[in-house]
C-alpha cells in the first residue's frame, strides 16, 4: 500500500470510526429502508470511490515523474562523468 492509499485509509476508518459512535444503534437499517436516503448514500459513496481511484492515479503519476527525474540526473551524471576523463587527456597533452 503507497503512503496516499494508506492515508486514504486512514482517514476512511476514521469517518467510519466517528459515524459508529455518534450514530444510534438501528441507523442502518433505517437508512435501508429509505430509498431516497439510501440512493443518496450510494451516490456519495461512488463520488467518493471516483475520488480515491482518481488521486491514486494521479499519485500514479507523481511517482512516475519522480521516477523520470531522478533517471534524468542519473544520466546528466553518467554523461559529466564520460566526458571527464576526454577532457582531462586533452589538458594533460597540451
Amino acid at each position: 500500500m503507497n503512503p496516499v492509499d494508506h492515508a486514504m485509509q486512514m482517514e476512511l476508518m476514521a469517518l467510519l470510526d466517528r459515524v459508529a459512535s455518534s450514530l444510534p444503534q438501528g441507523t442502518l437499517v433505517s437508512a435501508a429502508a429509505s430509498p431516497t436516503l439510501r440512493k443518496r448514500l450510494d451516490e456519495a459513496e461512488a463520488r467518493l470511490a471516483d475520488c480515491r481511484a482518481a488521486v491514486l492515479a494521479d499519485y500514479g503519476r507523481w511517482r512516475a515523474g519522480l521516477d523520470d527525474l531522478e533517471n534524468l540526473w542519473a544520466l546528466a551524471n553518467w554523461r559529466l562523468t564520460a566526458q571527464e576523463p576526454a577532457e582531462q587527456t586533452t589538458t594533460l597533452a597540451a
